[in-house]
């Protein structure tokens, strides 16, 4: 299926690849960009050859964001424009929840919603001359697609605000420091460090990932013991699955594990 806003191709071995392909308006998302990468989220969700996804910009930009013609535009009442951003939001939420891992391969400008995009990926590599920013003070708003919710869990409240706040630029290797990123990779190696990434996830039991990826972002909003109930429930299922039997086995004959993801 071709798409009009992003590209998307899945290699043989099973990781694919999601590029936001706007590179003339810096990748900013429109209605259109947000419909296209739910369809390949759901594809990416219901194809079991698919195992891990990569998703990276075309151009100087990761992304700038939501288009900002939308946000003034004066075709929306207060309820209705609180439905179009629900809308959105879907977008990031299909993609946080999807069970497989995703890798955000931050190229260039990372600015307002491309931040929130990358923020609900799993695996945060920026090139070395990716650069970040909340910009939505400067235009009267602030950051209403995760940003001010995920980001807490990433860098912290005091960081989160200051970044809303501020709404200034920071560069890749701050963007570390924080810990909004989990390594910075120089700019020519970005795609290959994320396919080297993406790689080594392959040896791993895929019904391990995803339900690990999954309780964990169930445990994030709740108290302790909620979340040893919930790590209880992932595990039990998971010790009833093949390839849990299968890693057990070959562990007991020092072998590498054949995973299926059943």
């Amino acid at each position: 299926m071709d798409y009009e806003t992003v590209a998307f191709d899945v290699r043989p071995d099973g990781i694919a690849t999601m590029t936001l392909n706007r590179p003339d308006q810096l990748n900013c998302f429109t209605q259109k960009m947000f419909q296209e990468w739910a369809d390949i989220v759901g594809r990416c969700a219901y194809d079991d050859n698919i195992r891990v996804l990569v998703i990276t910009g075309s151009g100087r930009a990761f992304s700038s964001g939501v288009d900002i013609t939308v946000l003034g535009s004066d075709k929306y009442n207060s309820a209705q424009f609180r439905y179009y951003y629900r809308q959105n939001h879907m977008g990031f939420d299909n993609l946080e929840a999807l069970e497989k891992p995703v890798i955000a391969a931050i190229n260039g400008i990372c600015y307002g919603g491309g931040i929130e995009l990358a923020l609900s990926c799993d695996i945060l590599l920026g090139a070395d001359d990716s650069t970040y920013c909340l910009v939505e003070n400067h235009i009267g708003c602030i950051p209403a697609s995760g940003a001010c919710n995920r980001m807490i869990h990433f860098v912290g409240l005091a960081k989160t605000k200051e970044m809303v706040i501020n709404a200034r630029p920071i560069d890749a290797h701050e963007a570390w420091r924080i810990g909004l990123l989990n390594q910075v990779v120089p700019a020519k190696d970005l795609l290959q460090e994320a396919y080297a990434y993406a790689e080594r996830l392959l040896d791993n039991a895929p019904a391990a990932m995803g339900m690990g990826k999954h309780v964990i972002n169930l445990c994030l909003n709740t108290d302790m013991h909620t979340g040893r109930y919930i790590e209880r429930l992932g595990q039990s299922v998971l010790v009833l699955s093949q390839d849990h039997k299968e890693g057990m086995q070959a562990f007991k004959e020092k072998r590498k594990p054949k995973f299926t993801g059943k």
